[in-house]
């Protein structure tokens, strides 16, 4: 038991008012996370590259696109942030799919707008959190489905195909030591 008020904390004399947190930037920081070093950020970058160039690459081969700006935003994450939780093959796969899907059924409903479009991004956050899957550029994916008018089964297989190919480059990308332990959990 101590003889303390609520409000008085150690060492400070009572009716003393408790001294004011020191900022972050008086700590030595600003508050953002520290850099990682450069080699694990000169081998994320070089594995973002890689995963994107494979994306290409096979676009190139198949004749279909693949590399599109949401999976440059999930490259960039699965590769420099391999342990966070937009990283993990769940909310990678889930993610994109469920919010491509989404931005295909609201331009089919709604039709193709800048409205449509913003709409669909809204929900595609709420959908992202009912299927415990948040990856934010897929919020992008539902905002491409809506304005570019894809073909509805070809792009989400395409999408499928781009997302699945980035957690396995990130696997492989992980085993060689190019980047941290991918993935933390598989679903």
């Amino acid at each position: 038991m101590t003889n303390q008020t609520p409000t008085q904390t150690q060492g400070q004399q009572p009716g003393q008012a408790p001294a004011p947190a020191a900022p972050a930037a008086a700590k030595g920081g600003s508050g953002a996370p520290p850099f990682p070093g450069a080699k694990p950020a000169v081998l994320g970058t070089l594995a973002t590259v890689v995963s994107l160039v494979v994306l290409v690459a096979l676009g190139e081969a198949t004749g279909h696109l693949l590399m599109i700006a949401p999976l440059a935003a999930t490259a960039m994450i699965v590769c420099s942030t391999p342990a966070l939780p937009p990283a993990q093959p769940r909310n990678v796969v889930l993610g994109q799919l469920g919010s491509g899907a989404l931005g295909l059924v609201a331009v089919a409903l709604l039709g193709h707008s800048l409205w449509v479009a913003a709409v669909a991004a809204g929900l595609s956050v709420g959908l992202m959190l009912v299927l415990r899957a948040v990856h934010a550029p897929a919020a992008a994916t539902a905002v491409l489905a809506v304005l570019q008018d894809p073909q509805p089964l070809r792009f989400l297989l395409l999408l499928g195909i781009g997302s699945v190919l980035l957690v396995l480059i990130g696997l492989v990308a992980a085993k060689a030591g190019a980047i941290a332990k991918y993935p933390s959990y598989w679903w």
